[in-house]
């Protein structure tokens, strides 16, 4: 907690002086404040917070510790655990969350569900497209959602979705979906056969690419399905410290023939380079890269050289570092 943060404290059952109180009576007034009983706060617990006080402790950690203490509402009391914790819906999209919102306002639907999972509001195309489905329930809101979180991935931002029920085709079996939240898509992460990973680009089928959190890159433009690009830096970062030892680069690369980049792998602000190649042409394989304990903020560079009009395009289907040793 900050200071900034004690407005949303019920200080109007507060001393005025309360921070300038002794140890025990500022823990005394908090609980006052907050309606901890005996029960909720012993006498124990209040004596050995007092002593953090006079320890040194910050009295707004105190406060922390004093918030944690509360007991569940009672409104929430009848419910099981795991229906009591709550969470904003945002880019991990639980689909019951956001189908149930606004259930007889489609547009307000939309613009919630684009600001929580994509962070901006829906183009006037994507309402109007969108809306017009609904609308025809050509598409249920459900799937939506799961459209929103691709719309998402599109423009480089991690999403996911899943669902508590169970997704069929209407025979009884199962539907695969690669854009639930069964996939990880960019960022670090651990792969199936617990190596650390770090996923920079990904393709999947039906979803489009995935670009990790902390990567700056050229705008996503797509032409006939692939990546418009243009001289200079396609890509950059994440500019942090990985565990030392062997990593695999791998590339899968398609681009015209005659195309170039270059692929650089650097540290120390660029002072390090730990890989680099220029790749001519589509390119599909894996590269090791040593990293020592001195090589700090790693970063990935994509560059890409000038190109005729015509071959101004790139679709990398998968760009990603696994530590093997």
């Amino acid at each position: 907690m900050t200071i900034a943060e004690l407005h949303r404290q019920p200080l109007s059952a507060l001393p005025k002086d309360v921070f300038s109180l002794p140890a025990e009576s500022f823990v005394d007034a908090w609980a006052r404040a907050l309606d901890l009983t005996e029960i909720d706060l012993t006498a124990d617990d209040r004596l050995s917070l007092a002593n953090a006080i006079r320890g040194g402790t910050n009295r707004l950690r105190v406060v922390d510790a004093l918030k944690a203490r509360r007991p569940v509402p009672s409104s929430l009391s009848g419910l099981s655990g795991m229906q009591a914790l709550r969470r904003e819906p945002d880019q991990f999209a639980m689909v019951e969350n956001f189908v149930r919102f606004a259930k007889e306002d489609d547009a307000a639907f939309l613009r919630y569900a684009f600001a929580r999972i994509c962070g901006r509001d829906p183009t006037s195309a994507e309402r109007l497209g969108l809306e017009f489905d609904l609308r025809r329930r050509v598409l249920t809101r459900t799937a939506v959602v799961k459209r929103i979180v691709a719309i998402a991935r599109r423009d480089g931002q991690t999403a996911y979705w899943d669902t508590l029920l169970p997704e069929d085709d209407g025979n009884g079996r199962e539907v695969a979906d690669s854009s639930n939240a069964s996939v990880t898509p960019s960022g670090l992460l651990v792969n199936p056969d617990g190596q650390a990973m770090l996923v920079f680009v990904r393709e999947v089928e039906n979803v489009g690419w995935m670009i990790a959190p902390d990567l700056l890159c050229q705008p996503l433009q797509l032409h006939d399905g692939n990546w418009s690009v243009h001289s200079g830096w396609l890509l950059t970062g994440p500019k942090r410290s990985f565990a030392e030892g062997d990593w695999l680069l791998d590339l899968e690369l398609i681009q015209p023939q005659t195309a170039r980049l270059d692929i650089e792998i650097v540290a120390n602000s660029g002072l390090d380079f730990l890989q680099t190649m220029t790749l001519v042409g589509s390119f599909s394989g894996t590269v090791c890269v040593t990293i020592k304990r001195e090589h700090r903020f790693v970063e990935l560079r994509v560059r890409i050289h000038e190109r005729a009009p015509e071959d101004r395009w790139l679709r990398p289907r998968n760009i990603s570092m696994r530590h093997v040793s």
